[in-house]
């Protein structure tokens, strides 16, 4: 134990440790005090969104256009990111990363400070990978529990005002009221036809990775 102790908080591990601890903590609150995990998630669906403002800057001389500005939150969404809410994310990179410069250093008897910090680097990639793992069934788990203890809404069949412009392939937002409470969803159109802010819709049905719903013109 004492060992394990000096290895975790050499000067190598040390900083995988310290946040593995806080981490910990963390959790223990979210537990105990029943802090929102989705507090500091990433609004994946917000690089997708096509709004009016969007529209019109992409026509002023020499603004570059956005259309292929979204390589790094494509990176993120290829290792699962967007499955679970970023503490989690973070809980598995840092756990695993700690894991495995603790095995590194103590199996291959790195003393060397410099050395363990070029292996960092190969740390970080394999610790994505093991996200990549992890994040599917976590996932799964995490919509299972519905932390918050809310009924689920069944939004299909729903009228809904069009908040962001869309269409079949890019993602924008819709906006309904449940309860007196106002909702907004990520959607598509359901079909060919481009939806713009302030038109009526109704919502048809909710893609595979129930990542946002389908909705279509409503047509008194």
């Amino acid at each position: 134990m004492k060992e394990l102790i000096e290895i975790s908080f050499s000067p190598v591990n040390a900083f995988f440790s310290i946040m593995s601890i806080i981490l910990l903590l963390y959790w223990i609150l979210v537990i105990l005090v029943g802090i929102d995990p989705d507090l500091f998630s990433i609004d994946f669906d917000s690089s997708d969104l096509e709004t009016d403002f969007d529209h019109y800057t992409n026509d002023v001389p020499g603004r570059p256009e956005n259309s292929d500005g979204n390589g790094f939150m494509k990176v993120l969404e290829y290792f699962n990111f967007d499955e679970i809410p970023l503490m989690f994310v973070m809980t598995i990179i840092f756990f695993s990363m700690w894991f495995i410069s603790i095995n590194v250093t103590y199996y291959l008897g790195i003393s060397s400070t410099l050395l363990g910090f070029l292996l960092l680097i190969p740390n970080f990639l394999v610790s994505l990978f093991v996200v990549k793992i992890f994040s599917k069934p976590l996932s799964y788990f995490y919509k299972q529990v519905n932390h918050k203890g809310e009924p689920e809404i069944d939004f299909l069949g729903r009228r809904c005002i069009v908040f962001s412009a869309f269409d079949n392939l890019k993602t924008g937002q819709v906006q309904l009221s449940v309860n007196g409470d106002p909702i907004r969803l990520s959607a598509r159109s359901n079909t060919y036809e481009k939806l713009v802010a302030g038109q009526e819709a109704v919502i048809i049905r909710e893609n595979k990775d129930k990542k946002y719903y389908y909705v279509e013109k409503f047509d008194y």
